[in-house]
């Protein structure tokens, strides 16, 4: 039995559909709000989808067959090569997941640094550089003698399969990076180390699902062609979206349409359908004719444009009305005898404009907090002031909500995003 066919016809519009959709794994804010608004498993399950796609670019997709062939599963029992295979699987885990732990655990210093003009612009030029390695404009791999070397890891039996899996991460680099940015810019900013775990555990098991495959089942695989460089252009794609979402709070532009153009969610869609269809994925940079490369470039364009507009643009709504911060919190609330509400949040932090945009916006929440002291911190930027606040309230991170009573004693504290309606019923409890 042979898998060509399926593979092959799946991969495509799979990754086309997850490009079209704002609520996949691609970027901080795509992935959080897959995680807040359809929950733990479609954002898990998105991962996974991601780390698939990852498996069919030429970076990976090469080595799938001689990597089985190393560690010997196709020369074992059927229970041997999918004892085998799997511990290459786990070896792949291994090296990816402790990246969402240190993410997690790092988050907040990332957090900040993130909040540079200087570190976002640098993001940018990463990402746009990475994109043209994707479309084939020029190659990034190790060098081929430690590629070598990271190939003979291992030896026989399951240790030595599970180490083969763990070096195959760095050979796997040039192209799996496309796929982590996303996760790993979550939990960057919200040190959720258990999801960003989960997360790149599920990555992984999507990225080593083909070699479990071929390893385990002796399955066959499609030939390499056209339709890998047709995966690597939907990275490339995704790539060119975070430069530009980089890039929107230096220039506004790319957070919003200019005047006068639409600002609805079908001219965006619009925009990035006519970039896939002029030939964003199909059409080749590096071996098409002129006219080709410039109907490339203008639908690059054209779906880079539309997609950052679908993932960064938000409509006004209306706020609650937030005051700077005083140094004592507590005593504003007694000497107003009135309770106090506490937002500790940054730009940064996707968690953080979720609430602002969903939760603080909503008419209820806003109609309950006419009756208390609404303080804004915005932690975007690290000063004396906005630490010894934190360090002070005992905010180890991003987002903190805190409420105090009249009497100016804290009797809630929300450290993650939560709807409207349980934010209101925290409040409704404050006297």
């Amino acid at each position: 039995m042979r898998i060509a066919r399926p593979l092959h016809r799946v991969l495509l519009p799979l990754s086309l559909a997850l490009l079209a959709l704002p609520s996949t794994a691609f970027a901080d804010d795509l992935f959080s709000s897959a995680l807040h608004r359809y929950g733990l498993t479609v954002a898990l399950a998105s991962a996974f989808v991601v780390g698939l796609m990852t498996a069919a670019t030429p970076c990976v997709y090469p080595m799938i067959a001689i990597t089985v062939s190393v560690f010997g599963a196709r020369r074992e029992t059927r229970g041997r090569a999918m004892l085998l295979s799997t511990a290459f699987v786990l070896g792949l885990a291994a090296l990816f997941v402790p990246l969402g732990l240190f993410a997690g655990l790092t988050g907040t210093v990332a957090g900040r640094l993130a909040g540079s003009p200087w570190v976002q612009g640098f993001e940018a030029l990463l990402m746009f550089g990475m994109a043209l390695n994707m479309f084939g404009l020029f190659e990034i791999s190790l060098p081929s003698g430690l590629q070598d070397r990271l190939s003979l890891v291992g030896g026989l039996g399951a240790r030595g399969a599970f180490l083969i899996g763990f070096a195959t991460g760095p050979i796997a680099a040039p192209c799996a990076t496309a796929g982590l940015v996303g996760i790993l810019d979550y939990v960057f900013q919200q040190r959720d180390v258990a999801g960003g775990g989960l997360a790149l555990f599920s990555y992984s098991l999507g990225l080593g699902l083909p070699f479990w495959l071929v390893g385990s089942l002796s399955l066959g695989l499609p030939k390499p062609g056209l339709w890998m460089d047709r995966v690597k252009s939907v990275f490339g794609v995704v790539l060119m979206v975070l430069a530009l979402y980089y890039l929107r709070h230096i220039i506004p532009a790319f957070a919003a349409p200019p005047g006068g153009l639409p600002t609805n969610t079908w001219f965006f869609v619009a925009l990035l359908l006519a970039g896939l269809g002029l030939g964003a994925v199909h059409l080749s940079l590096k071996y098409g004719t002129p006219a080709q490369r410039a109907r490339k470039v203008l639908g690059v364009a054209l779906a880079a444009l539309g997609g950052v507009w679908l993932v960064a643009y938000e409509p006004p709504a209306p706020a609650i009305a937030w005051i700077e911060p005083t140094p004592d919190i507590a005593a504003l609330a007694r000497q107003r005898h009135q309770p106090v509400l506490v937002d500790f949040g940054a730009t940064w932090c996707a968690a953080c404009e979720e609430l602002l945009r969903h939760t603080f916006s909503d008419p209820a929440v806003r109609q309950e907090a006419r009756r208390f002291i609404t303080v804004r911190v915005d932690a975007t930027e690290s000063t004396p002031a906005i630490d010894a606040l934190q360090a002070r309230h005992q905010v180890r991170g991003l987002p903190t909500v805190l409420l105090f009573d009249t009497h100016g004693r804290e009797v809630g504290r929300v450290s993650e995003f939560v709807p409207a309606a349980r934010m209101l019923q925290l409040m409704r409890g404050v006297n």
